[in-house]
C-alpha cells in the first residue's frame, strides 16, 4: 500500500482531485484536512491555509496516480510525497487493492 501526500490551497479543488482519482479507481480513499502552511517564496515569508491531502492507493496504481496527479494540481511546483506503508492492517490493505486498478 502507498500514500501519497500533497497540499492544495482551495478546499474545493482537493475534493475534486479526490473524486476524480476515486472515479478513474486509481484510489481507494482519500483524507484531507486544513493546515497552515509557511514557506519561502521569492524571498518572502507566506503563511497560507491550505487542504492536507492523504491519497490511499496500491503499489501498482502508485504511478498513474502521481502522474494523473500532475495533471490535475493547481500548483505549478506542487508538493507530491509517496510514502510506502510498511505495514498496515491487513483487511485494509486487501480493501485498498481492490478498489484501484
Amino acid at each position: 500500500m502507498i500514500i501519497i501526500y500533497t497540499v492544495i490551497e482551495k478546499f474545493e479543488e482537493a475534493e475534486n482531485i479526490a473524486q476524480t482519482l476515486i472515479s478513474e479507481k486509481l484510489v481507494a480513499c482519500v483524507n484531507m484536512w486544513p493546515i497552515n502552511s509557511m514557506y519561502m517564496s521569492n524571498k518572502k515569508l507566506l503563511k497560507v491555509n491550505e487542504t492536507g491531502v492523504f491519497l490511499k492507493t496500491s503499489a501498482s496504481s502508485q504511478e498513474a496516480v502521481y502522474q494523473r496527479l500532475l495533471e490535475l494540481h493547481p500548483y505549478e511546483c506542487p508538493a507530491i510525497i509517496t510514502m510506502n506503508i510498511n505495514q498496515a492492517h491487513p483487511a485494509f490493505a486487501h480493501w485498498v487493492q481492490e478498489q484501484t486498478h
